[in-house]
Parts: structure tokens; C-alpha cells; sequence
């Protein structure tokens, strides 16, 4: 596995230390839209495999929009998904059924909280205790999980995408692929995605701006962030060309989980 925002230390951190990281674009307390959260349910009606009758009515989604906004504001919406995923795979200890409603969310994200809680409790104590160099066996399980819980998910919501997903969870799946030499990008690309990413960071500022949040309109993007807007730009744009170039077997992995 080559570095990327998994590779902290030692190339072994669980994804959920990603997550952990102060990164204000992913929070949903950072939200500008609620698009976003109707998003997220849709996303987990699919995933719990929620038939259409049994789909929340407005006022049930309301209730569960506001736990969510008042509960579980500093997650992420992806974090939220991998929560379900680890739910549905097995991972939580809880029973899954084909429903969403808030005391599913709560039970979901509780037990997700102790097993985050307690993967990043491992980590670090088997950072600290063990400064050995990291098999192959090792750096094919860690690339495994990688393409398993990030690259087929992104690629699965990138059918549905209308314009770049931009947050550092993206830029984690660029980097690997970047690193693997399955995306290359030209001089003219580059340029290209530049100006994007301004233009991009540009509407980021203007809606912040416009709901509430005391920021400049002149604020310059940094150099780390500037990186990761143009990582996300061009993985949205690559992305039918990576799949040509590159098998990922989505049923095999999405049979795993």
C-alpha cells in the first residue's frame, strides 16, 4: 500500500483515525445544504435494502434529520455510512434489519462510537509497542481494506454524481490511486483541475459566507487544501478512465460486506 491519509505512522491506521482527523469540510455541523443529509438517508435506504413502503413519511424524516443534526453533527456523511456498513457487515454486534429510524441511527452509531473507540485505542498501542518494518501480508490486508471501504464505495456513489465530491475521505481515494500510477494527469489537466479548485474553493466561501459563518471572501486556499481540491477534481473527472484501466470487482468486494 502506497501513503495516504491511512498510511499515518507506521502505514497501518484504521480508517476510523482518518475520520478522527480535524477536517471541518467532512463535519455535518459544516453542512451547507440539506441536500446533503436527504443524501445520506437515501444512501442507507439502499444499503438496509428499505422497500419503498416502509421508507420514512415527512414527519419521521424530520425527526430523524434533527437527531442527526443534533446528535451526530461532528461525524461525517461519509463516516456515517461506513458506520452502517460496519453494521451490516456484521462488525457491531447488533442484528440489521430493513429499517431506518432514529432509535436505528442511535443503536448504529452508539455501537460504532465503542468500536472506534476501541480501534484507535489498538492502534496506538501497537504503535507504540511495536516499530518493526510492515510485511507484505500486511500491506496487501491494509490495501484490501482500502479498496473494500473506500475506493468501491466511492466509485459506486460516483454513478450518481453530478459534479466533484471534495473532502479529504476523496482525496485519500485519489492518493492511493495516484500512488498506484492509475491516474496520470497531463500538464494541461493540471491547469485545468487548478482552475477548478479555485473556482470550487470560490462557491465554498460564498455559501459558507452566506450562512453565517464568519468567513472572508478573500481567504487564500492553502497549499494542502489547494492539493486536495484538484485530487478530487481529477479523480471525479478520471474516474471512467481509471475503470478502463483498472478492474475493481465490484460484486466480489460488495459480496464481503
Amino acid at each position: 500500500m502506497k501513503k495516504n491519509e491511512l498510511a499515518i505512522s507506521t502505514q497501518s491506521a484504521p480508517l476510523e483515525l482518518v475520520y478522527s482527523r480535524d477536517y471541518r469540510e467532512q463535519r455535518i455541523k459544516h453542512l451547507d445544504s440539506p441536500e446533503k443529509i436527504i443524501e445520506l438517508l437515501n444512501y442507507l435506504y439502499v444499503l438496509l435494502n428499505v422497500k419503498k413502503d416502509n421508507q420514512l413519511n415527512e414527519i419521521e424524516e424530520s425527526v430523524l434529520n434533527g437527531v442527526i443534526l443534533n446528535n451526530f453533527s461532528n461525524f461525517s456523511i461519509d463516516e456515517i455510512k461506513h458506520a452502517f456498513r460496519l453494521g451490516v457487515a456484521g462488525e457491531l454486534g447488533l442484528e440489521m434489519y430493513q429499517k431506518l429510524d432514529a432509535i436505528t441511527l442511535g443503536k448504529v452509531m452508539t455501537a460504532y462510537k465503542n468500536y472506534k473507540a476501541k480501534k484507535i485505542k489498538k492502534f496506538k498501542s501497537m504503535n507504540k509497542e511495536q516499530k518493526k518494518e510492515i510485511t507484505q501480508a500486511e500491506k496487501d490486508e491494509i490495501n484490501d481494506e482500502f479498496v473494500k471501504k473506500c475506493i468501491v464505495p466511492y466509485f459506486d456513489e460516483r454513478k450518481e454524481m453530478t459534479e466533484p465530491k471534495i473532502d479529504w475521505s476523496t482525496y485519500a481515494v485519489f492518493k492511493h490511486l495516484w500512488d498506484d500510477g492509475d491516474i496520470k494527469l497531463t500538464k494541461k489537466e493540471k491547469e485545468k483541475f487548478t482552475k477548478e479548485a479555485q473556482k470550487y474553493w470560490e462557491e465554498s466561501l460564498r455559501e459558507r459566507k452566506k450562512s453565517g459563518e464568519n468567513v472572508s471572501l478573500d481567504q487564500v486556499l492553502s497549499c494542502n487544501g489547494l492539493n486536495m481540491y484538484k485530487g478530487c477534481i481529477a479523480l471525479y473527472h478520471k474516474a471512467d478512465e481509471i475503470l478502463k484501466n483498472k478492474e475493481i470487482d465490484f460484486k466480489g468486494w460488495h459480496d464481503k460486506l
